[in-house]
């Protein structure tokens, strides 16, 4: 097969009327492909149809659904480039692989972040498989880079075993961290909310993991960790937390035994202290940032065009603003962004400062 530029492409979209199938069947279209949609409800006359005479496929349907479709859809799948999203793939792993050596072009891809998310510099898996792969690899990178995805290439087979370190340890220390906080919570009486109001900074940079994790349903830990716990080394991560819990009961009543243990874990896995170095720079950068923010800002919605940034510093510069610290998050689309910028203490026009951001098509949100 001749690699097909995406906005001359044809291509279907298994799972289309949310998550990640919308999302991908959204960006292939603004490229120009055109896209068939395909989901639950539609008639299997029209999916076959649109496999005939797709180029790509993308498969974007629950995990524990893909194994069985691709057995179903095998032999139409020939000579097509052939991409999946799921997180899990234990369950499919080796029918891909079949496919992956009998004509068809794949490429397993594994997006990190919420479909429904800011994308641009997120972290995105390209596992390319088998002898066929490289058609398929060409249209996965090409999809993911009009994201501006950060693409990292990853031998599928390392697949679970990193999703066990990045995914589901998370998810399950933050899980039951939740858990925990029930407990330490219920002797003061203290909300959950009023924390951020009274935590050191430990805590707080900690609560951005625990609030990603909370705000999500339920049902996305449970499948990560059902997966995980169900695998081998899931269980021997488990088993092994169980048994680093009992050694710090054991050490509890010797400040020095806590941190020479503490000191041995952290020395086996960052023996020169680089990493380390690299993260009390990063974090204390963080604390900075929230802590301006925190402090007072600004908030304001603009198109998301070249310049804006630079304009609506130049109407806080010319009203005698000292910026602090800047957040900035992509809505709508990208089309237009929100901007959370930290300043100083000297005293605010309100009314004339807003007239002013007005002029560049910025509203001053508080």
């Amino acid at each position: 097969m001749t690699p097909v530029p995406l906005h001359t492409s044809e291509a279907t979209v298994i799972g289309a009327a949310n998550g990640w199938g919308k999302r991908l069947a959204d960006t292939l279209t603004e490229a120009g492909c055109t896209v068939h949609r395909v989901d639950i409800d539609t008639p299997q006359w029209q999916v076959d149809a649109a496999l005939a005479t797709s180029a790509c496929i993308c498969l974007a349907i629950p995990d524990d659904a893909i194994g069985d479709w691709l057995t179903r859809h095998a032999g139409q799948l020939r000579g097509k480039c052939l991409i999946d999203c799921a997180t899990n793939k234990n369950a499919f792993a080796e029918t891909l692989k079949a496919l992956a050596n009998d004509g068809v072009s794949v490429c397993s891809t594994h997006p990190m972040a919420a479909a429904d998310s800011a994308l641009r510099g997120q972290n995105c898996l390209i596992m390319p498989l088998g002898r066929n792969s490289a058609d398929a690899e060409v249209f996965a990178r090409s999809l993911y880079r009009r994201l501006d995805m950060h693409l990292h290439g990853l031998a599928f087979t390392h697949h679970g075993e990193l999703m066990l370190v990045v995914q589901m340890l998370p998810h399950l220390m933050q899980r039951l961290y939740l858990a925990l906080l029930q407990q330490g919570l219920a002797p003061i009486g203290l909300a959950l909310g009023e924390l951020t109001e009274t935590a050191s900074a430990n805590y707080l940079l900690n609560e951005l993991g625990i609030g990603r994790v909370a705000s999500q349903r339920a049902s996305v830990s449970a499948g990560i960790l059902e997966t995980g716990l169900n695998s081998e080394h899931g269980r021997m991560l488990l088993e092994y937390l169980k048994q680093q819990v009992l050694l710090v009961q054991q050490n509890a009543g010797s400040r020095e035994q806590l941190a020479a243990q503490f000191e041995q874990d952290v020395t086996a896995l960052d023996p020169q202290g680089t990493w380390r170095t690299a993260m009390a720079e990063k974090t204390e950068a963080a604390l900075n940032r929230l802590g301006n923010l925190r402090s007072r800002s600004l908030v304001l919605e603009a198109p998301n065009r070249i310049g804006m940034l630079r304009d609506i510093l130049s109407v806080l510069a010319d009203h005698g603003i000292d910026m602090t610290a800047l957040d900035s998050q992509l809505l709508e689309g990208d089309r237009r962004v929100r901007f959370e910028i930290g300043i100083g203490s000297a005293e605010i026009d309100t009314a004339s400062l807003t007239l002013d951001l007005t002029k560049h098509e910025t509203e001053m949100l508080r």
